[in-house]
């Protein structure tokens, strides 16, 4: 527990660090570190690509993917046609050459993964762009992965009583899982009423809509326990413990950033679906 607390210690400062360069490019490039890394472990940790040449292309693609505006160009941005057409021709040549070692199904997890999970963190880098909020709306995604899975976590040990997915995370209970979308919940809330206030004080007044706080919090919370989940099947399927080992205690980043991986993309679109912010003044 003493590790796992001062992991966790270091890693809040780092992302102190970052979110106070959040509007410059530091924010890019923590984002494609993270992507990388995670391409990294899910790939090589797991045993799913064993090429080396395929393992490093696709980690140099993952880790260019926060550098493109990556949702609202997804289909159009020349730069990302580009590199993605030249990294597909590279994997399909690395199958050609290594015809007799190299897997088809090595090169599609290969570019499933380095594609999916850059995405997905990369939409952090979207919302900051375009949107008005978007420090406040990261932290919402810090709170509804990291709040949400650490009250699960000591709710369940306090209070779990039955197991919600034994085959899958056999430590994982019915009511640590409530008990996480309740303090993620209640977390939004107070948030989204500590940032009022302090749009007021300078100058902007906004109404709070904290019906849509309540129900982002709570969908948020339970994708990400499902994000968890998801990353739980892979390591089981694999027969690994962690991703990876560069965050003592906790595991690689894989294994502190997986509920990201649905979180982010579903704040995103509830947040467009049911904003919880309107302009007075």
């Amino acid at each position: 527990m003493k590790q796992r607390v001062i992991s966790a210690m270091i890693g809040l400062v780092i992302l102190l660090v970052v979110l106070f360069f959040y509007e410059t490019f530091v924010f890019n490039a923590a984002i494609a570190v993270i992507s990388a890394i995670a391409v990294y472990e899910i790939l090589h940790s797991t045993g799913y690509v064993k090429n080396l040449f395929v393992l490093i292309c696709s980690v140099l693609y993952g880790a260019s993917m926060p550098f493109y505006d990556t949702v609202r160009t997804i289909g159009s941005s020349k730069a990302f046609f580009y590199v993605t057409l030249a990294y597909l021709a590279l994997m399909l040549g690395a199958m050609l050459i290594k015809h007799q070692t190299l897997q088809f199904t090595e090169i599609t997890t290969a570019a499933f993964v380095s594609l999916l999970v850059p995405l997905a963190f990369s939409i952090l880098i979207y919302i900051r762009d375009h949107s008005g909020n978007g420090l406040f709306y990261t932290l919402l995604a810090c709170v509804a992965a990291w709040v949400a899975d650490s009250a699960a976590y000591f709710v369940g040990r306090k209070f779990g009583r039955h197991k919600m997915c034994p085959l899958i995370s056999p430590h994982k209970t019915v009511e640590g899982a409530i008990g996480g979308i309740v303090f993620a919940v209640l977390f939004f809330v107070l948030f989204c009423w500590g940032y009022a206030l302090f749009l007021r004080e300078n100058g902007t007044i906004v109404q709070v809509s904290y019906g849509s706080a309540v129900l982002i919090g709570a969908v948020c919370s339970m994708v990400g326990i499902c994000g968890d989940l998801t990353a739980s099947v892979i390591k089981r399927q694999t027969g690994i413990k962690d991703f990876g080992t560069i965050m003592p205690g906790h595991g690689g980043v894989m294994d502190r950033f997986d509920s990201f991986l649905l979180v982010v993309p579903t704040l995103y679109l509830m947040l467009r679906a049911f904003p919880i912010f309107t302009l007075l003044s």
